[in-house]
Parts: C-alpha cells; structure tokens; sequence
C-alpha cells in the first residue's frame, strides 16, 4: 500500500498529477486493495469487444497490456486513479491539463507504460455507448465514435515505431460524442470561435480583428517559431465606443496589421466573436481533398448536425491546421486541392511552432529527424522539406468561413 499519491506517482514514473486527486486517492486505493482495478483483467476487454463491437483490430494487444500492467503494481493502482478521474466528467478536461503521463526512457518501449492512457480510455465505452443512445445515429456514425480511442495505437506506431498512446486529451472528444467523420474530414461539435471578432456590413464585405494576442512588430503571435523577438511587439485589443468597433484586422495572408481601423456600427455588424459556437473540422489522413467532395461532405455535415444534434448550435466552420498556411498556395500550387482547401477560410495567424508539418508530413512530432534527412518521397514532402531546409517553416494556421 502507497501512503501518499507523491509514493505512488514517484513509483510508477508520473511527474505531473492534478491536485485534486489527492481528495480522491484515499477512496480510489481502498477499493484497489479490495476488489484490483478492473482494467487489467482481459476478459474486461473481451467484453467491450461482444457488447459494443470495438477493439476490432487490437483487442489482443489491449488485453496484453492489460497483463503487463496488472502485473507492475504501481501502473496499476495509476490506472485505478486514472479511470475514477475519467468517469468525473465535470473535472476531467482540467485534470488533464495537469498530468503528465509515465513515460518509457528514451529509445525504449514498454508497453504496459507505453499503453498505460490507452487502456484508460476503454472504461468510458459503455458511457459513451449510453450517451449517444437516444440521438438515433446511424450506424457507421455510432461505430467511428465508439471506435475512435482504439486509433490511438495507430497515431502513436507511426510516430515512435511501437504501440502506445499520448492523446488522452484528444480522445474525450469521442468519448462525449463530440468527434465523428462524415465524407471526407472529421467534425467536432461544443467548439467555440477564438482569436477575433468578425464583422460584416451591407454590402457582404467582411472584415476580422483581432484581440487578445501579443504581436510581433511584423503582424505574427509573440513566440512562434522565427516572431521570438519582443522589441516593437504591441498588443491586439478591440475597443468598443458608443457609435464604433476600433482594432486591428487580419491581413489576406493572416497577419495581423499593425494599423487599426474603425468600424461604425451604423454599418458594420458583429457577426462572430470569441466564445461563440463553432464546428471545427479535422483532416484525417488518406485521401483527396478536391472541392467536390469537402462541398460533398460539408453539406452531409449540415444536414446531419441539424437532424441528429438539432440542440447544439453553431455559428461558422473553423480549422486549426498547417493545410491553412496562405503559403501552401505558392508550394503546392495555386491549381492544388491543398491549394482550394485553403482558400475556403479567412486566415488568422495563431502562435505556432511550425511542428504540424513534421508531425503530419514527417511523423516526426519531437524532431528526432534533421532536415536534411527527411523523406521526399512525395512532391509535397520534397517541397516542405526544401522550405524548411531555407529556414522557414509552415504555421499552423486558424480559419473560419460560413
């Protein structure tokens, strides 16, 4: 028996936990040393795999796992932990934020530390599955949510060579339901709009300010990649008077102007700002990205949303992602699909490190590769990778359109 959560999270490797465990850990060890943690028993997952029809391409790697942690008391009791923080819904997204999960040593792989989040996930299932139970999905819908935590094998295999998983955080989005893929991308619902304020006037013009940021003096985020430098920064704020909205806009390629401008109410109209909800949309790996089939699949999307998720509003369509780099239009061509992907959204520079393209492109998220040795096996690689080599890198961008 750990007497304190410091013994148990120096034991099994963990740096980083929320302070609110400590309120639980008492209660959570208790019922370890009566009953085990159910998580590491395989037959757990044998289940899940007959009542829920998950764990179609991994249910032997999970349940090895789960051997190999029940084996290792402290993983184990850091399981039994983690499982009772994710089934409190209301704590979960800020709990995450503050653990740091076990991590093997470098060049290592271990899978019982390595699959330690991905075996945590699988306790929500029948939450999710109850969740979603009276929104009437259709099949495959309900089958890419309930499935969806099970990718983690993949995102991490191609990464780091092993099994293993690392995005505890992302997959709540499935676990709530709020993550599934029509036609071509991945839609994510309870998003809010970030970075600006939209305003819109008569005539169909549209114009962006930003507020809320710190910029370098050339129109990028203070702190990316290459925008380190404070001399000259200003901060972006909006200023509302009685009859005008004064601040300053987004450019074309999603900078931020160093001038203001002033927007008289009389003729400009907010029509988004910070908070207000939005669909995000997600590119999963593999396949095209002509106009036919994301017109196609958005399209499904609003029919979709407004027939199975009629009670969560939402206002535009946003992306954060390196494909909205106004860049990509002169690297990959202005006729690319890259290209129209692009320019469906108004740009607004975010901080970034430029990590997108290595991680997406590359699989190379940590940067263990140098430049000159990265694949070109594909014109777009080829072309990233002599962009890179020239000192410049690609941003991830956000986006926004109607």
């Amino acid at each position: 028996m750990y007497k304190s959560i410091e013994e148990l999270m120096q034991a099994a490797g963990c740096t980083a936990w929320p302070t609110r465990w400590n309120e639980i850990f008492d209660t959570v060890m208790a019922d370890f040393d009566q009953n085990g943690c159910y998580m590491t028993d395989p037959a757990y997952y044998d289940m899940l795999h007959e009542k829920y029809g998950v764990l179609n391409k991994y249910l032997d790697l999970f349940k090895e796992a789960a051997v190999a942690v029940g084996k290792r008391e402290p993983l184990a009791r850091l399981l039994a932990l983690l499982v009772a923080a994710l089934q409190d819904r209301a704590h979960i997204d800020a709990d995450l934020k503050e653990f740091k999960q076990p991590l093997s040593p470098e060049g290592t792989h271990d899978l019982a530390v390595d699959m330690l989040t991905g075996l945590a996930l699988f306790a929500m299932v029948p939450y999710t599955a109850k969740k979603l139970a009276h929104r009437n999905l259709p099949a495959d819908i309900f089958h890419y949510i309930i499935n969806n935590c099970e990718m983690c094998v993949d995102y991490y295999k191609a990464r780091y060579g092993a099994p293993g998983c690392n995005l505890i955080t992302w997959y709540q989005l499935p676990i709530e339901g709020h993550l599934f893929r029509i036609g071509r991308l991945e839609i994510q619902l309870c998003n809010t709009f970030r970075g600006g304020s939209v305003f819109a006037n008569d005539k169909g013009e549209r114009i962006t300010l930003c507020h809320d940021k710190r910029i370098h003096c050339d129109g990028f985020p203070l702190g990316s990649y290459g925008f380190e430098e404070e001399a000259g920064a200003f901060d972006a704020t909006l200023t509302e008077t009685d009859t005008a909205y004064v601040g300053y806009p987004y450019l074309p390629n999603g900078y931020i102007s160093k001038s203001t401008v002033t927007l008289l109410k009389s003729e400009w109209k907010q029509v988004l700002t910070n908070g207000d909800p939005v669909i995000a949309l997600h590119i999963p790996a593999g396949g095209g990205l002509s106009p036919e089939i994301v017109d196609e699949t958005l399209a499904k999307t609003k029919d979709f949303v407004a027939v199975h998720y009629s009670d969560i509003p939402y206002k535009a369509f946003t992306c954060s992602s390196w494909l909205l780099d106004p860049q990509l239009v002169d690297l990959a061509g202005a006729d690319s699909n890259i290209a129209k992907f692009c320019k469906r959204f108004t740009p607004m520079a975010q901080k970034s490190q430029g990590n997108g393209v290595m991680n997406f492109i590359f699989f190379d998220p940590d940067r263990r590769i140098p430049l000159q040795d990265l694949p070109e096996d594909t014109r777009l690689q080829r072309a990233l990778k002599q962009h890179y080599l020239n000192g410049r890198v690609i941003y991830e961008m956000y986006g926004y359109f109607f």
